[in-house]
């Protein structure tokens, strides 16, 4: 009574639905003349000014459901654009991987292609340039035997203009030791040893002077060795001196030596150096045939690391055409000669790591400078 009071329900009655709930909760189907039909039920406490009430509230199931329904539906639906879209995107990353891998493959064949190619015309350019080097190495050997044969027959053809003046000098030691060895014979047999022992003691000088002028020539004849070594100069300028002294001393030639005993050194082959020097003594020599007061100067001096030798004569000197042709093969003024001379003597000079040079005129004579490296 105090509950219909509250809630002004004066005299209505309730009757009990037929309800049946679910295992689940929150769906209650009632059977309304045989139609089931499901409500969403809510159960709420009423507030306390109705102590003891609860408040069930049912709400047709249909609409919620529907709602449900479209809802799952359209969750349904975008889950499987999501999905296309996902399979879409993983589609389309795993065709550009693949035509990224197609690409790369191809570059990688492609470019192991050209390194191929490329390989294979590095193989043939370096067989064609090795077999290019070869035959320049074989050609440029070819051409120094050549010139070590030309310098050997320019040697050999020095030997031959100084043979007379060789054959003058040993003739001279000859001729007394035979004097010696008879004054020797005459002494001993008159019981005169200590001038017998003189005359021998001069027949040996005399031997030894022989060997000197035969050693001189076989030495220079000989093909030089590839190696130099050290040399003092002065001992291929006295060399060459020796090898030329009859022809020297019956031309009536002055030779003035460098001054002094210092003799710097240079790298060089002593047979070489005397054949450069040779050369350039008998060109001086030819030039002063005939000429008064010929005279012959030999100049030493140090530069720096150059030692230079100087050969100056006081003939008639060289004109420019001469001059400018000096140095070119087969280009000579001498009535004999082939002209190689000079050319030969400025290969050697090359070799020896130094040059040959025709020194400016001033008039008188001719003058050529030997410019090589001094060493300590």
């Amino acid at each position: 009574a105090a509950a219909h009071e509250q809630l002004q329900l004066a005299d209505a009655g309730f009757e009990p639905l037929p309800i049946r709930r679910g295992a689940g909760g929150g769906l209650a189907t009632i059977d309304n003349a045989g139609k089931p039909r499901q409500f969403v039920e809510v159960v709420q406490d009423l507030p306390a000014a109705v102590p003891g009430w609860r408040l069930w509230l049912l709400t047709p199931a249909d609409a919620a459901l529907s709602s449900a329904a479209n809802t799952a539906r359209l969750t349904t639906l975008l889950g499987l654009l999501l999905m296309g879209l996902l399979a879409f995107v993983l589609t389309r990353r795993q065709r550009a991987r693949r035509l990224r891998q197609e690409a790369l493959a191809r570059m990688n064949a492609e470019l192991e292609s050209r390194v191929s190619t490329r390989t294979a015309e590095l193989t043939r350019s370096n067989t064609a340039l090795a077999g290019e080097i070869a035959e320049r190495e074989n050609a440029e050997a070819k051409v120094r035997r050549l010139r070590d044969d030309l310098a050997q027959a320019n040697r050999l053809s020095i030997l031959g203009q100084i043979a007379a003046g060789v054959a003058h000098e040993i003739n001279q030691p000859v001729a007394a030791i035979r004097t010696y060895a008879e004054n020797a014979g005459r002494f001993l047999e008159t019981g005169k040893t200590e001038p017998a022992s003189g005359n021998l003691t001069s027949i040996v000088s005399m031997t030894e002077r022989i060997g000197a002028i035969t050693g001189t020539l076989r030495t220079f004849a000989r093909r030089p060795g590839v190696a130099a070594s050290p040399l003092p100069v002065r001992e291929a300028i006295d060399g060459a001196l020796s090898l030329l002294s009859g022809r020297i001393r019956d031309s009536g030639v002055t030779i003035v030596k460098p001054r002094g005993n210092a003799s710097p050194v240079v790298m060089a082959s002593r047979i070489r150096l005397e054949q450069i020097l040779v050369n350039l003594l008998q060109n001086a020599l030819d030039a002063m045939k005939d000429q008064p007061d010929p005279r012959i100067e030999i100049q030493l001096a140090e530069h720096n690391d150059r030692v230079l030798i100087s050969v100056r004569d006081n003939g008639p000197g060289l004109g420019p055409e001469a001059a400018g042709n000096l140095f070119m093969p087969f280009q000579t003024t001498k009535e004999k000669g082939l002209g190689l001379g000079l050319v030969i003597s400025q290969e050697i000079a090359q070799e020896l790591g130094g040059t040959l040079r025709l020194d400016p005129g001033n008039g008188i004579g001719a003058s050529f400078t030997i410019d090589l490296r001094r060493i300590e």
